[in-house]
């Protein structure tokens, strides 16, 4: 079942994330500080598992509750490193655009692992119609 929308949604989100540990490695820290994804593990940790994560959630078509709850997990993960960087972002001094396209890139994740949980749960209900047909 690897041509649901859900599984364009979860790649999405996989590529979403490594254009941006690729292509803006600057991240904000909550104390202002900027440093490189590598230089903290904490950044380093959530940027893997936010592309690692969802690309493996893809071949779990088998069970939808699981990939609900770890999109949710996701969800959480993704909200804790834009909160971090937008408080860091009040703490600097000078604009730096780069610094925001860090937090669209993470909207747009919130985005797409959201309508992937939609679209698991439109899932689930039309099987759970189909079982009360029978």
């Amino acid at each position: 079942m690897l041509q649901r929308i859900q599984t364009i949604f979860l790649l999405f989100v996989s590529l979403v994330q490594l254009a941006g540990y690729i292509f803006l490695p600057d991240r904000l820290l909550y104390s202002g500080v900027s440093v490189e994804v590598d230089e903290s593990y904490m950044l380093l940790i959530s940027n893997l598992l936010l592309i690692i994560v969802p690309f493996w959630n893809i071949f779990q078509f088998r069970n939808r509750k699981r990939q609900f709850v770890t999109n949710r997990i996701l969800l959480l993960i993704t909200l804790g490193v834009l909160l971090n960087q937008c408080i860091g972002y009040f703490y600097i001094d000078s604009n730096e655009t780069h610094q925001l396209l860090v937090s669209i890139v993470a909207i747009h994740t919130i985005i797409f692992v959201s309508l992937a949980n939609k679209a698991i749960k439109r899932d689930e209900d039309l099987i759970r119609s189909a079982d009360r047909l029978r």
